[in-house]
């Protein structure tokens, strides 16, 4: 995918790869990029560092996409990428792996 002119949302974008995505993002001239994350503090940093825009968001919380995509697209226009890339963990034991999660922990990650 060409990345030129194209608006991006990436979550998890305040630190790690989602931090890097952006910054690529950036470099690429992405016509806008997004940065959301659930560290307000950072994500406002990154975002002002880049000259994006950072939104606080909670990707366990529908509502909080739901107003990711809405600002998005009203402040910038149609998502052409969105990248998933926040995650959560959840452990339930020492030794806890992926196969012993129940499906509640499943379906909120």
């Amino acid at each position: 995918m060409q990345i030129k002119d194209k608006v991006i949302v990436v979550t998890g974008g305040a630190n790690g790869i989602g931090e890097a995505l952006c910054r690529r993002f950036v470099k690429e001239k992405a016509r806008g990029v997004v940065a959301a994350d659930l560290d307000e503090d950072r994500v406002k940093t990154v975002a002002t560092e880049l000259g994006i825009l950072g939104i606080k968001v909670d990707v366990t919380n529908e509502s909080d996409i739901v107003n990711l995509v809405k600002t998005t697209e009203k402040r910038i226009g149609p998502i052409d990428l969105f990248c998933s890339n926040a995650g959560i963990i959840s452990s339930d034991a020492p030794g806890w792996t992926a196969a012993s999660a129940d499906n509640v922990i499943w379906q909120k990650s």
